[in-house]
């Protein structure tokens, strides 16, 4: 009687932290849909001199704020430096599971339903005279997943994060380069 006792207790037990197991899944599949997921390449970590500055004309279509906050615009630089800066999207829907959602039991604990992603690519091309004498770039991916509780972040959200990462990875790159960028603008370097 007691065996039988025992072997029933552990099979309780078994099944018990088999759903706790379970549970644990559900929750990390409900939390991975609640942010987005972002990637910037390349990837660089370095500490930047917010007095570190460099003068030159800037040819760009977009908002300032989204420019690499070392570059100060001037009309007429002195240095003959020029920065033409541009940024493109490329965003993706990703609806193919929303029928699928319709009979996915899982669904009602929030399984994924769909999601979005986009993808910022930055290029900064110094030119001093005719030529390009320093180029950066960047690009910034990012995924967003929906569920039926939370439509996650928009297009324009992910845009602007998108964009921000850029301009921060570029202005990394260009301090990482600053000694070079000095000369170029005292016109010793080529």
């Amino acid at each position: 009687m007691r065996l039988k006792r025992r072997r029933r207790l552990s099979k309780t037990m078994s099944w018990a932290s088999s759903l706790m197991g379970i549970g644990r899944v559900l929750l990390l599949v409900l939390l991975s849909g609640c942010a987005a997921n972002m990637t910037v390449t390349p990837t660089i970590e370095a500490p930047i001199d917010s007095t570190y500055t460099i003068k030159g004309k800037v040819i760009y279509e977009g908002k300032r704020e989204y420019l690499p906050r070392i570059i100060v615009e001037v009309s007429e630089p002195d240095s003959g430096m020029t920065f033409q800066y541009s940024a493109q999207e490329i965003q993706k829907r990703d609806d193919g599971l929303e029928v699928l959602a319709l009979f996915n039991p899982l669904t009602l604990v929030g399984f994924p339903t769909g999601g979005i992603s986009s993808a910022i690519i930055g290029k900064l091309d110094v030119l001093q005279g005719n030529g390009v004498i320093k180029s950066y770039s960047s690009r910034c991916d990012l995924k967003v997943t929906r569920t039926i509780f939370t439509d996650g972040e928009s297009f324009s959200e992910l845009r602007r994060k998108g964009l921000i990462a850029v301009r921060d990875n570029i202005e990394t790159q260009m301090y990482q380069d600053r000694e070079f960028l000095v000369k170029a603008s005292r016109g010793e370097a080529k």
